[in-house]
């Protein structure tokens, strides 16, 4: 069996886990044959494949670092509490109807970095302020 290892250089850190090729077959593999690294060494460590539900936690955040003593088995339900962070909301007002609305905190710094000062609730809004809403008479 030749494996080859690939590290994803051309993506930059959008998918920083190693793939390994040259698995088909394997339980874990997708239909090409390749598989996650960090997956295919809990799946030998355990002896046995891992379900779809497993997800497999790199405990140092770092996920090139596929040594088994930083890797654990937690549910998809564990996993997602780990890495979600509650997202805070800005309060705003519409500049066309003036209600009150609420956007989350990193929406809000984006657009003001790119110079908009006036936020609106919906479309229509912005559209009725700017003449080409759905209310426009």
């Amino acid at each position: 069996m030749i494996v080859v290892i690939l590290y994803n250089r051309g993506m930059k850190n959008k998918f920083p886990y190693i793939q390994r090729c040259g698995f088909k077959g394997h339980p874990n593999a997708n239909k090409n044959g390749v598989i996650l690294e960090h997956r295919l060494f809990m799946a030998e460590h355990l002896k046995r494949a891992l379900t779809k539900d497993e997800i497999v936690h790199h405990i140092n955040g770092d996920p090139k670092d596929n040594r088994i003593e930083n890797l654990q088995i937690i549910s998809r339900k564990e996993h997602v509490k780990k890495h979600n962070k509650p997202r805070k909301y800005v309060r705003l007002i519409c500049k066309s109807c003036n209600k009150v609305f609420f956007k989350p905190n990193n929406q809000v710094a984006t657009k003001k970095n790119c110079g908009q000062k006036d936020f609106y609730c919906n479309r229509n809004c912005m559209g009725t302020h700017f003449g080409r809403g759905r209310n426009k008479l």
